[in-house]
């Protein structure tokens, strides 16, 4: 587990990767800077999809996770009741649920940084 920072503007929002592969490869990209829009669901980011464990995959998420599959990366804040027709997600962290009403507060278009703490 690794201790990271998202940060849109003045907002820092603590978050942890996990132990997959995918937030091993991710975390040696940081500091990772992208530009994201606010689905209502979720904020989306561009991001080139790195290396993976095809077997890590999971249908579904749970509000909070940071996803990171098929060049995209997801900061997913809502829609864990409808998700488990989403397939393929790669999750490769988590935002406490504490802080997940500012993440949903971002504006429509919002430029992220994600660090290492």
């Amino acid at each position: 587990m690794k201790n990271i920072k998202i940060i849109a503007g003045d907002i820092v929002i603590p978050a942890t990767l996990n132990d997959t592969v995918a937030a091993k490869d991710f975390e040696a990209r940081l500091p990772f800077k992208t530009r994201g829009s606010n689905s209502g669901i979720d904020i989306c980011c561009t991001a080139k999809e790195g290396k993976f464990d095809p077997s890590q995959k999971q249908n579904g998420w749970k509000n909070g996770d940071i996803s990171l599959a098929d060049g995209w990366l997801a900061l997913l804040y809502g829609g864990e009741e409808q998700s488990a027709s989403y397939s393929g997600m790669m999750i490769i962290g988590k935002i406490e649920e504490q802080y997940l009403p500012t993440v949903a507060s971002f504006g429509s278009s919002v430029d992220i940084t994600v660090e290492e703490v």
